[in-house]
Formats: structure tokens, sequence, C-alpha cells
């Protein structure tokens, strides 16, 4: 595609995803969907060459055509009778494990579009039948469209159009979609039944795998990691991911789902099972050496304890945060984090957050463009590891206010509860939100992570938010 088609494409695709994110009538979601998928293929094509390889194969592209259909038939009569195994499904294959170091774009892409398509048709499918299931985003769901809308404009002036364009095709536009197909499911079972065992049970799989990479002193994927662990003074585990750091985040995701469902689900059998599932996970979290992940950990179960004892939650916090310190300066270890620089502290992320900076002021209105940091500063595969820096750096402040509004939009969601919404699901919802906010302040992954939008549409549907853009009358509550 040239250089004009390819910003036309990436803004009709996001024009189509806002426009689902915010309705909730078919005839309008029919629309969205039209140009979702007329501008999101060319984009997704245009960064893959799995169509050019396999040209020369058509028998072979014929039978990969076919099996795509089919199981994209199969997937939507799943879907129409179980719907909420579209975020489910979504949330596994979001953790996009890699198959090689340097993973090409169909693999991360077209098992996640399968399930996304599948998911879109069905939800259409119920609205032609006279079923239309309501769009209960309301605020936040209008706070994602308008992210979804900036950070697809950015191709129009963006430093790096190819980034760009991967990140739109990877990341904004399906996510977008997997929030808007979320937001039509209430936060009730069996989502809510299966989605925290999911991160449970995904955690200790992964965990399992990291703790055998430290006896076996053996490392996927990365091997930059495997230089590191080679010459460095403790070993890191990755697991089955690239990043040791996104490993982390899944782990203390799963961590602070298991303190929420012991803290505030009712007593079952199922809770000490989820104990016992802590217990590899913690340990797992440790061999990833993740000091977001321990942050965002810590914001999690923060929550949770606020919740819990409330006023008692800061004073025990600040004791504890007290005692940490003090036992960290009697260790040599400790008293030697003073005397290094900043920078190196905080593992060289306090540069990347100048750099960023830096960059702001050169674009302060639009930006460089979403995942351009790493072109326009000049430095190879950098990130901003900061979301409030790195949006602004990326999208100016047009993405800043964009991300302003869907944080205030998700605090509202939390603070208004429906009645009928049970209350400890909401509560750990926002704990887990609360986790990968504070992750995101230290790594950069937070508009990249399936868990962000599907978190965000579940805590949107169990509030008494209003919904501004129509939408089926939704039922009176059991």
């Amino acid at each position: 595609m040239d250089g004009f088609l390819i910003p036309a494409a990436g803004v009709v695709a996001a024009v189509g995803v806002a426009l689902l994110l915010v309705t909730g009538r078919t005839p309008l979601r029919i629309v969205g969907a039209v140009l979702a998928a007329a501008g999101g293929a060319p984009l997704a094509l245009s960064r893959t060459s799995l169509v050019d390889d396999l040209a020369d194969r058509p028998v072979v592209l014929g039978v990969g055509l076919v099996t795509g259909v089919v199981a994209i038939a199969v997937l939507t009569l799943v879907f129409g009778r179980l719907p909420w195994l579209v975020p489910v499904a979504a949330l596994v294959i979001g953790l996009r494990i890699p198959l090689q170091e340097h993973p090409s774009p169909s693999e991360h892409l077209l098992p996640l579009y399968a399930v996304l398509a599948a998911g879109l048709i069905a939800l259409l499918a119920r609205g032609l039948r006279g079923d239309e299931p309501a769009n209960r985003l309301g605020y936040v769901g209008w706070a994602l469209a308008a992210y979804v809308l900036v950070a697809s404009a950015s191709l129009l002036w963006s430093a790096d159009v190819d980034a760009t364009a991967y990140a739109l095709a990877a990341f904004t536009l399906p996510l977008g979609l997997l929030a808007a197909l979320t937001g039509t499911l209430p936060p009730a079972p069996p989502l809510t039944r299966a989605l925290p065992w999911v991160l449970i049970v995904g955690a200790v799989v992964l965990a399992l795998v990291a703790l055998w990479q430290v006896d076996q002193r053996e490392i996927f994927w990365n091997e930059k990691l495997m230089r590191t662990n080679a010459y460095g003074g403790f070993f890191r585990a990755n697991s089955l991911l690239f990043d040791p750091s996104l490993f982390g985040r899944v782990e203390a995701l799963a961590l602070v789902t298991i303190v929420g469902l012991l803290a505030l689900g009712r007593p079952r059998r199922l809770s000490l099972l989820a104990a016992l599932a802590a217990l590899p996970i913690f340990a797992g979290l440790a061999v990833s050496y993740s000091q977001s992940s321990m942050l965002a950990l810590s914001a999690g179960v923060l929550v949770i304890l606020c919740v819990v004892w409330r006023w008692r939650a800061v004073i025990a916090v600040g004791l504890l945060v007290v005692v940490v310190a003090l036992g960290a300066l009697a260790l040599p270890q400790g008293r030697a984090v003073l005397d290094d620089p900043a920078q190196k502290a905080s593992s060289a992320r306090l540069g990347l957050v100048e750099r960023s900076i830096d960059l702001f002021e050169a674009h302060p209105i639009q930006g460089s463009g979403l995942a351009a940091f790493a072109t326009a500063t000049g430095k190879r595969k950098a990130a901003p590891h900061n979301v409030v820096s790195g949006t602004a750096a990326e999208l100016g402040l047009l993405g800043g206010a964009t991300l302003l509004a869907v944080l205030g939009s998700v605090l509202w969601a939390i603070r208004h509860r429906r009645p009928e919404t049970d209350r400890a699901t909401h509560l750990v919802l926002a704990a887990l939100f609360a986790a990968v906010l504070v992750h995101a302040l230290f790594y950069d992954n937070f508009f990249a992570d399936p868990a962000t939008w599907v978190i965000a549409a579940l805590l949107a549907s169990g509030a008494a938010v209003p919904r501004l853009l129509g939408g089926a009358p939704e039922a009176e509550p059991a």
C-alpha cells in the first residue's frame, strides 16, 4: 500500500471500531463492522507477508482460506450461544506466545482476528434476530473511542508509518473491538467465574515453565536475556513469553485475583485451591525479577486492603514501608543503591522518560505518532516505559487528553456500581485495573495489553452509567 492508502485505511477502521464502542443499535453496529473490516483488512495485510508467501502455493493458500472460513463459522456458532467466551479466548491468545525470537505479524494477529470476527458476527446476528444486546460501556466507551481515533489519526503525521500501522493492526484496533464486544456482557457468571481461573491457571503454567528454566538455566526466544543471565549475578526467567516483565505482569494479576477472591469472595473449596496456586505463581514472579510487576502486585493488594481494612490499611502499609526500607538499608546492597545514579537504579527507564519529555516538547500537540518513539528518538528498539510520558510523546496533548478521559471514566465506573452488580467482582476488577495501570507507569504496554481493555469494559458494564448513543433497553435484573 502506498503512503496515502495506509493512513486512509487506518482512519476508516478506527471510525468503525469507535462506532462499535459507543453504539448499541444493530444498524449502526453493522456500519461500524463494515468500516472496521474495510479499513482493518488492508491495514493488516500491509503488515504481513503471509499471503505473498503463499501466492506461489495456491493449493496451500486455498486450503488455508477454507480452513479459516470454517473456523470462523464454528466459532460464530459457539459465541452465539456463549458470548462470554470471546474475552476469555482473547485474553489467552493475547499472551502472544512467540514461536521464534522475531515472530511475524501473522503469528500474532490471525488467531485473535478469527475470534473477534466470529464474536462480531455472532453479535450482529443476535441483533438481526431481535435480541439486541445493549452497549453497557457508557462514558468508558466514548473515552476508548477517542483514544482509538487519535491513535489512528497519528498515521497522518507519524515519524514511522510502518511501526504505527503495525501497532494499530496488532493492538489498538483489535483490542478496541474486543472492548466493544466485552461491553455487551454483564459482569456476571459464567464470565466472572471463568475469568479468574483463566488468569490463575495461565499464571501457574507459566510459573512452572519459569521454575524449570531456572533449574535448567534455559531461556526461550530472548537472546539478549540469555547474555544478561550469562554475565549477571542472578538468573531472570521469561517463561513462554519474550520479556520477563510481561511474564511478571501475568503472575502479578493472578496474585491480585487470588487475594481478591480470598478477601472479598464467599468461602468455597475453590478458594483453597486458589490459595495453593499462589505458591508457584509467587515463585514465578520472584524469578522474573520484575520490579514493575512487584509494584503492580503491591498496588492491587493495597486497593483490596483499603476496601477490607479501610483506614487501618493506610497505617499498616505505612508501617510495612518503613520496616522494609529500614531492613533494606541495613543490608550492604541496599546502601549501595543510594550511591548509584538514579538512571541505574531505575534500570535506565529514567532516561527514557527524559527522552519522552524532549519528544513531547518537539511535538506538543500531535506527538510523533503511535509506536514511533524509537524512530523519533533515534534509539533502536526503545520504548517509553511510562504510559503518561509515552502517550504524551507519541500522541501529544491529544493523546494525553484521551488517556485522562479513559482513566477518569474508569474511575467513575468504579465509583458508580450498579446495585445488581456483584460488589466483590467489581472491587477485584478495580484492583486489577490499578495493578495494570501501575505496571504501565514502569513498562510500555498499557494500551497494548488485552487485560486493560477487558477490565475497563467489565468495570463499565457493572457501573450505573447511562448509555450515550442509543441501544436496546436492558432487561430487568433477576
